[in-house]
């Protein structure tokens, strides 16, 4: 740690958490300075200096030009936003800081990621990459196959599932119209069984599992997350399965040299074979996951980020940390139509039905595009048994309604 107390906070379209970050930040007696490309960002206010940088057109040296214009040395970086994180590194790596080790770029492409499982013998999954608008459709040769932009793929922006190559060929065309032609996107062999995700840090190389997830409802036409995601997973494979790529991870980890951090992973695994990686997040899991880490591990996703950034001891007490037994589940509602929503049954009413303990709403929440989630309430519930766990789900589901232009739905 140098003597400076300023940290750089990334943001990107007034995401990332900024608010949270900068008051423990402040806990921390560090200066939580905001990096945006917003001069009026709305968060702005919330740190005590702000720099402003075009995160599409500008570079590190513009980046590093405006910090040091503004008087700022900075000590740490702190991003909690997915298509900053090389941004994150290449930075933390200039200042000599935690977080910027050559290996950890690996984890911001997807083809990367692919590319180094392969090499380690950990995957067998066939895959290719290359631009979305020249990409060869005839080297295909074995469908279903999932394409997907490599970078900047938050909330399943742009997955799509190609049943053959007619499929492929205006999935990618659709996806180099709405971005670019030169987008680097995966194409990878479906794979089937039930779709998982952990979270959990990096301690000397070693992923550890603190919050596993089971997505017993998984949206597999749209590959949205949807329905119960039960905590901790009731089917013995999926618990298979978490083990396995926890070992996985845990080897990638090591050859990448990465020894601290956090990460959120996404597998699959078949009722009879071995468990797949699907994506790797160095990021807490979204909505309600920090929420239900804390409840059921005592750790704070975020905090632990910081504390990682900051080059502070974290090993110790995450290393000796145990997930509770308390059965839980993650029930979101997604928007599925353009269009802003002028009201929702209030988040407090939805907290009040029996055996649900948590939940967060965004206020007039807008959907722009329909690629990708548009979560805008989520509930956090609990019970006894996984079949109590679906009738608390049906009475929330019974009593949520929202409002989109002059129409009611029903959810």
């Amino acid at each position: 740690m140098t003597a400076t107390s300023d940290v750089l906070v990334f943001s990107k379209r007034s995401t990332g958490g900024v608010r949270i970050l900068a008051g423990m930040l402040r806990e921390e007696g560090m200066r939580p300075v905001l990096v945006s490309a917003d001069p009026d960002d709305m968060n702005r206010d919330s740190c005590d200096a702000h720099v402003v940088v075009d995160w599409d057109r500008a570079g590190l040296p513009e980046l590093v030009a405006a910090v040091d214009a503004a008087g700022v040395v900075p000590a740490a970086v702190v991003n909690l936003v997915e298509p900053l994180i090389g941004w994150q590194i290449r930075t933390a790596r200039h200042y000599g800081l935690p977080g910027g080790e050559p290996g950890r770029e690996v984890l911001t492409s997807k083809a990367l990621v692919r590319g180094e499982m392969r090499r380690l013998g950990l995957s067998a999954l066939p895959f290719a990459a290359g631009p979305a608008g020249s990409f060869p459709v005839g080297s295909v040769t074995e469908f279903p196959v999932i394409v997907k932009p490599s970078l900047d793929s938050g909330a399943s922006r742009l997955v799509r599932l190609a049943h053959g190559p007619g499929d492929l060929s205006r999935h990618l065309g659709d996806i180099a119209a709405k971005t670019t032609p030169e987008l680097e996107v995966v194409v990878e062999r479906y794979i089937e069984g039930t779709e998982f995700s952990i979270d959990g840090p990096v301690l000397d190389g070693r992923f550890r599992a603190l919050f596993c997830v089971e997505k017993t409802q998984h949206d597999e036409r749209r590959h949205h997350d949807a329905g119960l995601r039960i905590s901790p997973p009731p089917s013995a494979h999926v618990r298979r399965g978490v083990e396995e790529t926890v070992e996985d991870i845990s080897a990638l980890c090591t050859a990448l040299d990465l020894a601290g951090g956090w990460l959120h992973v996404e597998g699959r695994v078949p009722p009879d074979g071995r468990s797949e990686l699907v994506e790797i997040n160095p990021r807490p899991g979204g909505g309600l996951h920090r929420t239900a880490t804390l409840r059921t591990c005592g750790v704070d996703p975020v905090r632990a980020i910081v504390q990682a950034a900051l080059g502070g001891e974290q090993a110790k007490g995450l290393a000796d940390t145990a997930r509770n037994t308390e059965l839980l589940a993650l029930l979101p509602f997604e928007v599925d139509r353009i269009g802003q929503v002028t009201g929702a049954t209030p988040i407090e009413e939805i907290k009040a039905i029996p055996g649900v303990v948590d939940g967060y709403q965004f206020d007039r929440f807008e959907v722009l595009t329909l690629d990708q989630e548009n979560f805008f309430t989520e509930a956090l519930i609990t019970a006894e048994t996984v079949a109590g766990l679906g009738e608390v789900a049906d009475r929330v589901r019974a009593a949520f309604r929202y409002e989109m232009a002059e129409e009611t739905h029903d959810r």
